[in-house]
């Protein structure tokens, strides 16, 4: 292997993470071959978040032509996915001189920009999934030969690596990201702290309780600080507990406003999915810590049903209403309006959610609530 599949390599597996040294990699491919263009696609139909593509050289100077007026018809891509799994071939090989010479995208986009060849390689293809790689030739380097795809099919183990490893990066990432924009509309704080004893992840509502200064902070790592000492040193043992295997506990903490005490919870962190079996047996030392603000008022229904169902001030108080098993009379006396108003919000909720009765426009606003467990505060 010389220095630059060397340096290939080294892009290419940067590139499971990294986009701009996956768009490196495909330079370096490119100059591996001495040819003027490189592509790299990766297509799932089940999942189009985890679709992509590289590009290098002449193509990445004319992507944007390429896809608006001749990726449809480019006869290339689906031959390239007919040749066996992990194997190579060339245009000039895949299609008769006849087929080139009459070919539209062969004539008016890549001989028109110079291009005569492309070698290319069916990375894998499987239930939806499709991966292929091809560099581009113009006149002036000679016509690829057996060698060049022997070459190809040798780093081409490398490649179908990377870009499965790729694909899955993505998909737990898209997970994570999931999981850390629901974590963070909870009320309550949550902390996560990995073995070392630092935070990892800290929730928009912990975030909260900090600035606030009643009674508790995060040190300059992201660790719970309360302001109690007593209180410090119990939740600094539960911590110890869990990082020894235990299954921690609950300390309620005073508050320097006077206000009723949080409720500090300290657990085992949950194993991540990515561990193997036996790292799951052992002790991670991470934990998780959750602290109840009994203070902290919940979101209120009709702000998110106005902005669940983009539904007017006035017809989202209703459908809240309704959705608290009230009715258009009880409404209109409570809030100091006529029935006809009442039935005119009505009116204007069906419209704007499209629901056809009452009674699906409450079930359609109680599934929406129960997504995000709200309940009407009580006065």
């Amino acid at each position: 292997m010389n220095e630059i599949e060397e340096r290939f390599l080294d892009a290419l597996y940067r590139g499971v993470t990294d986009s701009e040294e996956l768009d490196r990699a495909l330079q370096l491919l490119q100059d591996i071959f001495g040819c003027r263009g490189a592509v790299l696609v990766s297509v799932d139909s089940q999942d189009p978040t985890a679709t992509f593509n590289a590009t290098s050289g002449w193509l990445k100077e004319n992507l944007q032509l390429y896809l608006e007026k001749y990726a449809d018809i480019d006869p290339a891509p689906a031959a390239i996915a007919r040749l066996p799994i992990g194997s190579a071939s060339t245009t000039n090989r895949m299609f008769t001189e006849e087929e080139r010479r009459n070919g539209r995208f062969y004539n008016e986009f890549f001989l028109a920009n110079g291009m005569v060849e492309t070698l290319a390689g069916n990375l894998y293809s499987d239930q939806g999934h499709l991966a292929i790689v091809g560099v581009m030739r113009n006149a002036e380097r000679d016509a690829f030969d057996d060698d060049d795809i022997a070459h190809m099919e040798r780093l081409m183990l490398h490649i179908t690596r990377a870009v499965q490893l790729r694909r899955a990066f993505f998909k737990v990432d898209a997970r994570s990201l999931g999981l850390q924009a629901t974590v963070d509309r909870l009320r309550a704080g949550i902390v996560l702290l990995g073995d070392k004893g630092a935070a990892l992840f800290v929730n928009t509502a912990m975030q909260a309780i900090a600035q606030r200064g009643d009674g508790f902070m995060l040190d300059r790592s992201g660790r719970p600080l309360p302001a109690n000492i007593e209180a410090r040193r119990r939740i600094d043992a539960l911590l110890a507990d869990v990082a020894g295997g235990g299954t921690g506990g609950i300390v309620a903490m005073q508050r320097t406003s006077g206000a009723r005490d949080y409720v500090v919870l300290v657990a085992p962190a949950p194993p991540s999915s990515a561990q193997s079996d036996w790292e799951r047996s052992e002790p991670s030392g991470g934990a998780i810590v959750l602290v109840h603000d009994p203070e902290a008022q919940p979101a209120v229904m009709a702000d998110v049903l106005e902005q669940g169902l983009r539904l007017p001030r006035g017809a989202a108080r209703l459908v809240a209403a309704l959705a608290a098993d009230d009715d258009l009379k009880s409404y209109a006396e409570r809030e100091g309006v006529t029935i006809h108003t009442a039935r005119f919000h009505l009116r204007t909720a069906l419209a704007r959610t499209g629901a056809r009765t009452q009674a699906e426009l409450v079930r359609l606003a109680v599934r929406l609530l129960r997504d995000f467990a709200l309940a009407e505060p009580k006065a």
